[in-house]
């Protein structure tokens, strides 16, 4: 089918908006004439504009919305006009592919009811449930329950939703305009009259304080910073200047050398800054995104329900330091009453990181590794399949959810993509719940064939056919809670759960013989995997890249 209009939605933050990116301009080098149109909320459409590749930002202003909503009364006839309204002008547009990167209910009805033919990611069934289309959108919603374990940075699950994987991306994109570079300019030669020092910007602040390192590690960083010859910028948004105050105040005489651009930059100057800056120094924030999307190095600080693996910069020869404690990564909902995390990543650690990565000396950074754990660093980069990795910096030997987590990688490359699975190494996995996974995967290939002859044969009373279907619901649930006990296999168990959920409404033969195919997809997969981690050679029967498709 030929591909005239894309519409992309995402209604989500700053960094999730850039980490689509590399998805436009793989749409674009793919469909060349096609017009694409994304989707933003209001609060975040301003970083769309300077995506390259996107032809129109449709805004859509669901803070109005809510008002209408909570407000009642007449006010929601005015919220189902203003919908239906947005509703009716872009069904009538009449796009050919949608990609919906937004996990919420909301957007999974906006796109159940533009009509688009081709949808991938969340929608909404004819039946009001939410569904999830494409196996690559599957992947990262059951990652996101199982993080401990997942195997791509988001960009690439958005690649390869959208079938771009081929398209040799491999930076995050944004285009600095010509005014926002000037006048980030003037404002640092008014700060710093004398500025021939190479400028580290510090981005202070995160959407959650479990996110946010502690505001005396960055004082001490700063102070650090300018004794050893740089100026430092503090930035963030409105809401961190007090916090930027205080690391002011905390930095002594060091203080003259820092400037202070909380939440007195636009986005598109804070772009400039980025852009200016010889490296940047955050959590896991929108900020970092944008300093990748402009090529300035990153020295990232995970810890909380932060990872690299997943949300780390899209880009190459960024240092990525992960506090691996017992309980990381922890849930996003999680209110910590003691988030020691934090501390385990130490300022001292992070100055010497930053020299050596300014100098070039990754050797350096990897004799800082040493010693430091339960803190490992890591240097980003992309594989043979131009796939976003970390990389352990130093001498560091695979822990077992390094292994697993490479085992699950090459299996969704391998079911996906087609990618002949690798070899791996490291420590020995316990394979009994594999086993005892595949075991209840057979189990249900036999009960859904048994359901299959019943469908097929007239004399098979209605009683057997409910009967068969009671004994499948308890077996999935036996699944569901095996994937809960035993944490390797959650991602399988997860992954068969959204494919259950996702079988159309059909005849009952048909229904039958689509479960038995997930029943033959959840075995193959396990065993698949059982033997990457068994060490054991893969026969090229034991897999199907179209399982999953």
């Amino acid at each position: 089918m030929r591909v005239e209009r894309i519409l992309i939605v995402n209604l989500t933050r700053l960094g999730d908006l850039l980490q689509t990116s590399p998805t436009v301009a793989g749409l674009r080098a793919a469909h060349p004439d096609a017009t694409i149109t994304l989707v933003a909320e209001k609060n975040f459409a301003e970083v769309c504009e300077s995506i390259p590749g996107v032809d129109e930002v449709y805004v859509l202003d669901l803070d109005r919305v809510g008002r209408l909503l909570l407000d009642g009364g007449e006010r929601l006839h005015e919220a189902f006009v203003h919908v239906r309204e947005v509703v009716h002008d872009l069904r009538a547009r009449r796009f050919d592919l949608a990609l919906n990167f937004s996990s919420s209910r909301m957007s999974a009805v906006f796109l159940g009811l533009l009509g688009v033919p081709d949808v991938r990611g969340w929608s909404m069934t004819p039946d009001g449930f939410r569904t999830i289309l494409h196996p690559w959108a599957k992947l990262f919603a059951a990652s996101c329950l199982n993080r401990r374990f997942a195997s791509f940075n988001l960009v690439d699950c958005y690649r390869g939703v959208a079938g771009c994987l081929s398209h040799p991306t491999r930076s995050l994109l944004y285009r600095v305009g010509d005014e926002a570079r000037s006048a980030i300019t003037d404002r640092l030669r008014a700060a710093m009259p004398t500025a021939d020092r190479p400028l580290v910007s510090l981005q202070l602040g995160a959407s959650q304080p479990i996110r946010r390192w502690p505001s005396e590690s960055f004082a001490a960083l700063a102070r650090t910073l300018v004794a050893d010859g740089f100026d430092v910028a503090l930035v963030g948004g409105p809401g961190e200047r007090d916090l930027a105050e205080s690391v002011r105040q905390a930095s002594g005489g060091a203080a003259a050398r820092i400037v202070d651009l909380s939440g007195r930059t636009s986005l598109a100057e804070l772009a400039a800054l980025l852009e200016r800056s010889a490296l940047l120094v955050t959590g896991d924030t929108g900020p970092m995104h944008l300093a990748a999307a402009v090529s300035t190095p990153i020295v990232g600080l995970f810890f909380g329900p932060a990872l690299p693996f997943d949300t780390g910069p899209y880009g190459e020869d960024h240092v990525l330091a992960h506090a691996r404690v017992a309980c990381a990564p922890c849930e996003h909902s999680v209110r910590c009453l003691d988030p020691f995390c934090r501390g385990t990543i130490r300022p001292e650690l992070i100055a010497a990181v930053v020299r050596a990565r300014l100098a070039g000396d990754w050797d350096a950074i990897a004799d800082a590794a040493r010693g430091v754990a339960p803190v490992r660093l890591y240097r980003s980069g992309f594989d043979a399949h131009g796939l976003f990795e970390c990389r352990p910096i130093g001498a560091v030997p695979p822990a077992h959810e390094d292994v697993v987590r490479e085992a699950y990688r090459a299996l969704w490359l391998t079911l996906l993509e087609g990618t002949p699975p690798p070899s791996l190494q490291g420590p020995e996995v316990d394979l009994a719940p594999f086993r005892a996974l595949a075991a209840l995967a057979r189990a249900g290939g036999e009960l859904s064939q048994r359901l299959e002859r019943a469908t097929r044969v007239e004399a098979s009373s209605l009683d057997v056919v409910e009967e068969i279907g009671r004994e499948i619901e308890a077996l999935d649930r036996a699944i569901a809670e095996h994937g809960s006990v035993h944490p390797d296999v959650t991602l399988l168990t997860q992954m068969f759960a959204f494919e259950k959920e996702s079988l159309p409404g059909a005849a009952l033969d048909v229904l039958a013989s689509e479960t038995a195919r997930l029943y033959r997809g959840l075995r193959q997969s396990t065993e698949l995997i059982q033997a990457m981690l068994g060490r054991r050679e893969v026969p090229e029967e034991w897999f199907d890249a179209s399982l999953h498709q």
